[in-house]
């Protein structure tokens, strides 16, 4: 178990502490309707829709094009590095042996 947060303090200190006391019942939440939800749903399309508007209207996405092709023109990708990588070593390797059949 916890202590509780009176404990932690001095005798001295908790004395001096006001008590809270709470008069009202504690209800639950009650969940929110239609109502709520349909308009929060307009407006948080509304806003999507304007960011995306503003985007296409400043060419950001033409922008994220020219830096992504740039980013892939400077060093090949994982998979691509790996598959040469593969190749080089099955032509440098003993070029007599068999192939695999291929997969179905």
């Amino acid at each position: 178990t916890f202590p509780r947060p009176a404990a932690l303090l001095s005798s001295r200190m908790s004395r001096r502490l006001p008590r809270v006391v709470f008069d009202t019942p504690v209800e639950k939440a009650r969940p929110l309707g239609l109502s709520f939800y349909a308009p929060l749903a307009g407006v948080c399309f509304t806003v999507g829709a304007c960011l995306e508007l503003f985007m296409i209207k400043t060419g950001f996405y033409e922008k994220v094009v020219v830096i992504e092709a740039e980013r892939r023109a400077e060093a090949p990708p994982a998979w691509a590095a790996a598959l040469q990588h593969a190749k080089d070593k099955s032509s440098s390797g003993n070029s007599s042996s068999s192939s695999t059949p291929p997969r179905k």
